[in-house]
């Protein structure tokens, strides 16, 4: 990965994470967390992986998040002030539930 593309995916993580965190209200009792962003090599769009503890919460997570993408992407492009600036795009990272499920057959095993 080249230098330019990883300082765009690190610079779009941060300022989205402080986004989500600030402007969006999730169900009760739901944790989305941001957990990376990939830019494609092309610059074209930039995939934005989210983790949702407890997972049966992942579909209203990513329906508010694909809701607002506009608001977002508003927002994002405000606080980036960048000229190519990829378009986002949400999706479920079910990294952590893996792990997790790991975890657990590790302690059981």
């Amino acid at each position: 990965m080249n230098y330019r593309k990883q300082q765009l995916n690190s610079l779009i993580r941060n300022e989205l994470a402080n986004i989500i965190q600030r402007e969006i209200e999730f169900p009760a009792g739901v944790l989305a967390t941001l957990t990376k962003v990939e830019v494609g090599n092309d610059l074209e769009a930039a995939t934005v992986f989210i983790s949702v503890f407890p997972s049966n919460g992942k579909d209203e997570v990513l329906d508010i998040l694909k809701s607002r993408r506009g608001e977002i992407q508003n927002l994002l492009y405000k606080r980036v002030n960048r000229i190519m600036l990829p378009p986002i795009k949400f999706e479920y990272d079910p990294g952590a539930e893996k792990s997790g499920a790991i975890e657990k057959i590790s302690i059981e095993g």
